[in-house]
C-alpha cells in the first residue's frame, strides 16, 4: 500500500495511485493545518483556531466538535489516515515520501530546484476554505516557491539563455518589484546578444522603485548593470549532448514510465541510480532507456553522457570502464593528456568532475556489475541509467538500484507500433495477415520492427506473414548481422557457462508453455539443486523468466531458438534428456492420477529413465494443483510424443491424463487424446490397452452428448473385456453403458444391461465394484417407477461403500448420494433429499468434479424449492449456472430457465 499527500496545490490524497475523497469544510481544513506541520504536534486549542477560522463553538462543545471532525476524517481515509491523537492533541504522521512539501524541501535542499518546482501543481490549498490558512501559512508556502524559481533560474543562466527571456519577461510582470527576476532578465538579454533591451530593462525597474517605493535598486540589480555595461560574460563549460537519437516509434511502457517518473519524486536528496532495463535480447532496453533520458534531459542542464558498453557485442571486445571514464571525463572538459594513468586516480577524478554537476548517464549493454560499479558517480545529482541482459544483482542489493524488468510488448502495443511505421491504412487492408504477423512475432520490440522494415519493402503483408508461419527466425533475420533475430540472441547464449548454456538449448525440447524446475534437471540429467543453480544464471541472462509461481517461461521466438539449437545436438545427448523428460510427466502423472482416482489404472512399461525426477504427494490437494498446473504441458507433451513416434508414453499419458481433463471438464482435450491414444495402441496392437481406452472415449463422448459415438466405443470395449477382461471391469463397463442408455431414454435396457452381471459381481471379492454396481441398479430401478427396489439396492450400496475410505476417489459414491436424493425428493422428502445432495457437493468440491457439482447444485436447489427455501435454492443455481457457463456446457440454459421460473413464482406469490 502506497500512500501520497499532496498540499503543492489542491489537497489531495492517494492510495495506491487513486484519489482518496476527502471531505470537504473542516474536514479539509484539518488535514491541511496538520500535514503542513507534518510530525509535530498541533494543539487541540490551535486546530480549533485553525478549524472555525477563529470563530470556535462554544468551549463546553468545542473539543467533543472536533473530535467528531477527526473520526470523520479517518473514516474517509480509511487505510490512508494518517491523524494520530495524543492526550494533548493531534499529528499527521507521514513519512518525507510521503508528502509533497516535505519532498520539495528535500530537492531545493540538494540544489535540484527543477525536480522541486515540478512538484507544484497549482494554487497551494486551492480546494480548502480556511480564511486564516491562507492568510498564515500559504504566503510562506509561495514564497519558498518562489525562492526555488529565482535559483533554478540561476542555475539556467549559464546555460540556454534564449529561452529563459520569454520565461523572465511573464515573471517580472507578475512580480513587478521582484528585483531578482529583473537582474536575471538582463542577463539572460545580454547573454542573449541584447544589449539595449537589458539596459532598457534596469531603468523600467529603476523607475518603478523610485515611483512606488521611493528606494534605489539594491545590489542584486546594481551587479546587473555592472556586469551588462562591462560586457561581461560567464566562461561557458563544456556540456555534453551525447545522447543518441530516440526511437522514432516509441510505443508502450506506459506502467515502466510511471515507475521511473514515480522514483525520481520519491527519493530527494538521494542518488538516483535506475539499473538494468533488463530483459532478453530485442524486448527494448535501451529504447527505454534513451526514450526516458530525452524525456528528463532538461532536469539534467549539464549534459547527458552516453557510452555502449558492448557486453554482448560478438564483433568488438566490451568497453573497459577505464575507457569510457576518460572518454566522459574529456566530454566534460578534461585535458586528456593531464589524466592519470592508474586505475584508481582516475575514477576518482572522475567522481570528483561529476560530483558537481547535474547528468544523465546512460550505460548501455553492460555485462556485469564490474563493468557498472566503476562509472558510477559518487554524488547525488546525476541519473544513471543501466541496460543490460544480466540482472546485475550486485548493484541491486549492494548500491541500492532500482531494477526495470522488461516484459514484451502486449497485442495493443505490437498493433500500435506496426501502424505507426506502416499506417493504419496498410493495417486495415490485410486485418488477418497483421494478426497473424503480432502473433509470430510474440510481442518482441526487435521482430516487430523487422517486420516493419521488411513489410516496407513487399506489397503484401500476407505474403510476409506467410514467410513468418513457414520459418519464423529465418524471416527474421535481415542483412545486417549485429540485429537479426538469431544474433541478438547467440550473443546472449555465448556469454554463458557451458552448463547453462547447454541447459538452455535442450529447454528447446519441452513443449511449454512454462515449466518447473525438475523438468529443466529431467531434461538435462542433473540433480535439482544444479539445475536450479543453471536456471537462476538463465533467469539472470534473461533468456528465462521466472513466474510469480516459481515456474520458468521461454519466450516463443527463444524457443524456436533453442529447438534450432537442440536439433544440432548429437542423438546420444538429445535423445535420452527426450526421454528424460517424457518420463519425468509420464511417471508424475500416473502417480497423481492414482491418487486422484481409484478407477485410473495405467500400465508402464518400466521403471522412469535414469536422472528424470519424479514427483510424488501423499495428499489429494496437491495432486490436484499439481495436475492443474501441468496440464497444458502434459497436452503439449501428448502432441509430441506422438510426433516423435513414442506410442507407448502416447497411450500411457493419456490415461494418466483421462480423469483430470473428464474432472475439468476439458471434453475436446480429451476426444483429441483419446484418438491419438488409440492409434497409437492400435499401431502397437495392445488390445487390453485399447479396451481401456474404448471405455475411456465412451465416456468422454457421453458427456459431449454423442450418444451414439459413445455407445460404439463402450460396445468395442465390451466385446473384448467379456471375453479377457475380469468381472469387476466388466462390471464397471456395463456401468458406463447403462448411464449412457439412461441418457437415450433407455431405461429398461439401462436395468437389462446391468443384470446381465449381477449375480458375478455380488459373488465377487471386489465389494467397492459391488457397491457401486448396487448403486447403478438402484438408479436403474429408479428411472423404471420402482423406487421401493432403488432406495433398497442405493441404501445396501451406501453400506457397502462405508467399507472402504475411497469416497473421495470414485465417482460412484457421490452419484449414489444423488440417487438416494432423487427417490427422496421424488417420495415427498424433500429435507432428506437435500441432506443426501448437500453430502454429494461436498464429495465433488474435495474431487473437483466441475460439471458434476453443478448437476448435485441444481438438484439441491430443486430440493429446496420443494422444501420451501427460495433463497437458498437461489444461491445454488447461481453457482451452476456459473460453472456451467465456464465449462461452455449447454446446461447453463437449463439452470438460466429455473432461475426464471423461481423469480416469477416470487414475484406472484
Amino acid at each position: 500500500m502506497i500512500v501520497e499527500y499532496r498540499v503543492l496545490g489542491p489537497l489531495e490524497v492517494l492510495l495506491d495511485g487513486e484519489p482518496v475523497a476527502v471531505p470537504a469544510g473542516r474536514g479539509r481544513a484539518l488535514l491541511a493545518t496538520l500535514l503542513l506541520r507534518a510530525n509535530e504536534l498541533v494543539t487541540v486549542d490551535e486546530l480549533i483556531e485553525r478549524v472555525w477560522d477563529g470563530e470556535p463553538p462554544a468551549v463546553d462543545r468545542a473539543h467533543k466538535t472536533l473530535q467528531m471532525v477527526v473520526a470523520r476524517l479517518r473514516q474517509a481515509l480509511g487505510e490512508a489516515s494518517c491523524v494520530r491523537t495524543t492526550s494533548r492533541g493531534y499529528s499527521a504522521e507521514v513519512a518525507p515520501a510521503q508528502l509533497d512539501l516535505t519532498r520539495f524541501r528535500a530537492l531545493t535542499a540538494r540544489g535540484d530546484h527543477r525536480a522541486a518546482l515540478e512538484l507544484w501543481r497549482g494554487p497551494v490549498l486551492a480546494n480548502v476554505k480556511s480564511e486564516s490558512l491562507h492568510r498564515d501559512d500559504v504566503p510562506r508556502l509561495v514564497e519558498e516557491q518562489v525562492v526555488a524559481l529565482e535559483r533554478r533560474i540561476d542555475q539556467d543562466l549559464g546555460r540556454d539563455t534564449d529561452v529563459l527571456v520569454p520565461e523572465l519577461r511573464k515573471l517580472v510582470r507578475r512580480h513587478p518589484l521582484r528585483e531578482t527576476f529583473w537582474a536575471q532578465l538582463m542577463l539572460a538579454l545580454h547573454r542573449s546578444n541584447q544589449q539595449a533591451e537589458a539596459l532598457a530593462a534596469y531603468q523600467e525597474i529603476r523607475g518603478q522603485l523610485a515611483g512606488e517605493l521611493g528606494v534605489e535598486p539594491g545590489q542584486r540589480l546594481r551587479q546587473a548593470h555592472e556586469q551588462v555595461l562591462r560586457d561581461e560574460r560567464p566562461v561557458r563549460k563544456d556540456v555534453p549532448r551525447q545522447l543518441p537519437a530516440g526511437v522514432p516509434h516509441f510505443v508502450g511502457r506506459d506502467a515502466e514510465l510511471a515507475g521511473l517518473r514515480g522514483l525520481l519524486r520519491s527519493r530527494p536528496g538521494e542518488p538516483v541510480l535506475i539499473t538494468a532495463f533488463n530483459g532478453i535480447g530485442g524486448v527494448g532496453k535501451t529504447a527505454l532507456a534513451l526514450y526516458w533520458a530525452h524525456l528528463i534531459a532538461d532536469r539534467f542542464p549539464d549534459g547527458q553522457l552516453y557510452v555502449n558498453l558492448r557486453g554482448f557485442d560478438t564483433h568488438a571486445e566490451p568497453v573497459a570502464p577505464r575507457v569510457a571514464a576518460r572518454n566522459f571525463l574529456v566530454a566534460l572538459g578534461a585535458d586528456a593528456a593531464e589524466l592519470p594513468a592508474a586505475d584508481d586516480a582516475l575514477f576518482a577524478r572522475y567522481r570528483s568532475v561529476l560530483a558537481g554537476r547535474q547528468v544523465v548517464l546512460v550505460l548501455d549493454n553492460a555485462h556485469d556489475v564490474a563493468q557498472v560499479r566503476p562509472l558510477l558517480p559518487g554524488g547525488a545529482a546525476c541519473l544513471v541509467l543501466v541496460t543490460s541482459r544480466n540482472r546485475l544483482r550486485g548493484l541491486v542489493t549492494g548500491e541500492g538500484v532500482h531494477p526495470v524488468q522488461l516484459d514484451v510488448l502486449n497485442d495493443a502495443e505490437a498493433l500500435a507500433l506496426l501502424g505507426d511505421r506502416l499506417g493504419t491504412d496498410r493495417l486495415e487492408a490485410e486485418p488477418e495477415a497483421v494478426t497473424r504477423l503480432v502473433a509470430r512475432c510474440a510481442g518482441l520490440p526487435l521482430a516487430l520492427a523487422i517486420v516493419a522494415a521488411r513489410a516496407a519493402e513487399q506489397e503484401s503483408l500476407g505474403s510476409l506473414a506467410d514467410q513468418l508461419d513457414r520459418e519464423r527466425l529465418t524471416a527474421l533475420d535481415i542483412d545486417d548481422p549485429a540485429t537479426g533475430v538469431r544474433a541478438v540472441f547467440s550473443w546472449s547464449l555465448r556469454s554463458l557457462e557451458p552448463a547453462a548454456a547447454r541447459l538452455f538449448v535442450l529447454l528447446g525440447l519441452h513443449p511449454g508453455p512454462d515449466f518447473a524446475p525438475e523438468a529443466a534437471a529431467s531434461l538435462a540429467g542433473l540433480p535439482l539443486d544444479a539445475a536450479s543453480r543453471l536456471l537462476d544464471e538463465l533467469v539472470g541472462s534473461s533468456l528465462v523468466s521466472r513466474g510469480i509461481t516459481g515456474r520458468f517461461v521461454v519466450h516463443d521466438l527463444l524457443r524456436d531458438y533453442a529447438a534450432e539449437r537442440v536439433a544440432e545436438l548429437p542423438e546420444d545427448d538429445r535423445g535420452p534428456a527426450l526421454r528424460r523428460m517424457f518420463d519425468h510427466y509420464l511417471h508424475s502423472a500416473a502417480d497423481q492420477s492414482r491418487l486422484i482416482s481409484y478407477n485410473s489404472k495405467i500400465w508402464l512399461s518400466g521403471p522412469p529413465a535414469e536422472g528424470a525426477i519424479v514427483q510424488r504427494f501423499d495428499d489429494l490437494e496437491h495432486a490436484h494443483t499439481w495436475f492443474e498446473t501441468e496440464l497444458r504441458v502434459l497436452l503439449g507433451l501428448l502432441a509430441q510424443a506422438e510426433t516423435v513416434g513414442l506410442d507407448e508414453t502416447v497411450w500411457q499419458l493419456m490415461l494418466a491424463l483421462h480423469v483430470k481433463l473428464m474432472h475439468t471438464g476439458r471434453l475436446d482435450d480429451a476426444v483429441t487424446g483419446h484418438r491419438r491414444a488409440l492409434a497409437a495402441a492400435e499401431r502397437q496392437q495392445e488390445w487390453y490397452v485399447k479396451a481401456s481406452l474404448h471405455r475411456r472415449m465412451g465416456a468422454v463422448l457421453m458427456w459431449k452428448r454423442a450418444l451414439d459415438e459413445a455407445e460404439h466405443h463402450f460396445l468395442e470395449s465390451l466385446s473384448f473385456t467379456r471375453t479377457h477382461g475380469t468381472v469387476a471391469g466388466e462390471s464397471n463397463l456395463r456401468r458406463g453403458i447403462s448411464h449412457l442408455y439412461e441418457r437415450q431414454g433407455r431405461f429398461q435396457e439401462a436395468l437389462d444391461i446391468l443384470l446381465d452381471v449381477h449375480e458375478r459381481i455380488l459373488a465377487d471379492p471386489d465389494r467397492w465394484e459391488g457397491a457401486c454396481h448396487l448403486s447403478a441398479l438402484g438408479r436403474a430401478h429408479f428411472l423404471l417407477g420402482d423406487h421401493g427396489r432403488a432406495l433398497e439396492h442405493c441404501l445396501r450400496a451406501a453400506e457397502w461403500f462405508t467399507e472402504y475410505d475411497r469416497h473421495t476417489l470414485d465417482a460412484s459414491f457421490p452419484m449414489n448420494l444423488e440417487t438416494l436424493g432423487d427417490i427422496h425428493l421424488a417420495d415427498g422428502r424433500p429435507a432428506e433429499a437435500v441432506d443426501c445432495y448437500s453430502r454429494a457437493i461436498d464429495v465433488w468440491r474435495i474431487m473437483r468434479v466441475d460439471a458434476d457439482l453443478a448437476d448435485a447444485l441444481t438438484m439441491r436447489a430443486k430440493a429446496r424449492i420443494a422444501a420451501g427455501e427460495d433463497d437458498r435454492a437461489r444461491k445454488d443455481l447461481d453457482e451452476a449456472e456459473s460453472i456451467f457457463e465456464r465449462l461452455a456446457d449447454a446446461r447453463a440454459d437449463d439452470v438460466r430457465n429455473l432461475l426464471t421460473t423461481l423469480s416469477e413464482r416470487c414475484r406472484d406469490s
